[in-house]
């Protein structure tokens, strides 16, 4: 398996425009904005160690893993999202509703998760199979065995990911991994913070990228929903 400390890698997310207030608000919390490639203050309720595994990555929700790929295909990889994204019909927007606060791993983990409308959860499908052909290493090798469903093998043969599809939970990790001895305090805050961002619309996916030896992710292309390929 691949060093997870290394390696090239490439994903597929959703992610606010910079002057969103939505956008300020996770970088905020994250304490790194990813659009400028720079950290920012935490929050007085965060730590540094709060934030040591979502920080890196900046605000965003997961449409395609963070793979890893070879370098030299990274064109290949921007055109197949263009051309992937250009097959939505004209006048097609990406919809998130529901949003509400939960808290995964133990209480480590936590989130503003939503539901998928359908154009959307069209696209993660047909994303995630076509860009499974650059993928070099997954971030799940050695994570899905014999002891895993059938259905989880059966993801990892042909899309190198046991996540996504029919059992997809899009979400914004908000903050992990949090170790603080005040959750009921940070429920309160993040549900107060994420309350007017409980539905959102999105007209373009945006691809991130990491290079081996960087520690942080960054912005490689905003990519909008324009029906056509170019751009």
């Amino acid at each position: 398996m691949t060093d997870p400390r290394s390696g090239t890698r490439f994903a597929v997310y959703l992610c606010p425009p910079e002057d969103d207030p939505y956008y300020r608000l996770g970088s905020d919390l994250l304490g790194f904005d990813v659009r400028a490639g720079r950290q920012v203050p935490l929050p007085d309720f965060l730590r540094p160690e709060d934030q040591a595994d979502a920080g890196p990555y900046g605000l965003h929700l997961t449409v395609v893993e963070g793979f890893y790929t070879d370098p030299a295909r990274w064109p290949e990889i921007e055109a197949e999202v263009r051309t992937c994204v250009a097959c939505l019909s004209p006048g097609t927007a990406l919809t998130l509703t529901g949003g509400r606060v939960e808290v995964w791993d133990d209480g480590t983990t936590w989130v503003h998760r939503f539901d998928a409308g359908t154009p959307l959860l069209v696209l993660h499908t047909l994303l995630l199979a076509r860009l499974a052909r650059f993928v070099t290493a997954s971030p799940f090798d050695g994570k899905v065995g014999e002891g895993s469903p059938p259905f989880e093998r059966a993801r990892m043969a042909l899309l190198h990911t046991p996540r996504g599809l029919d059992s997809w939970q899009p979400h914004f990790t908000l903050v992990q991994p949090y170790g603080g001895g005040d959750p009921a305090g940070l429920r309160e805050r993040l549900e107060a913070l994420t309350v007017p961002h409980h539905a959102q619309t999105y007209r373009s996916v945006t691809l991130f990228g990491k290079r081996e030896g960087e520690e942080r992710w960054r912005v490689r292309a905003n990519l909008p929903l324009t029906g056509d390929p170019a751009g």
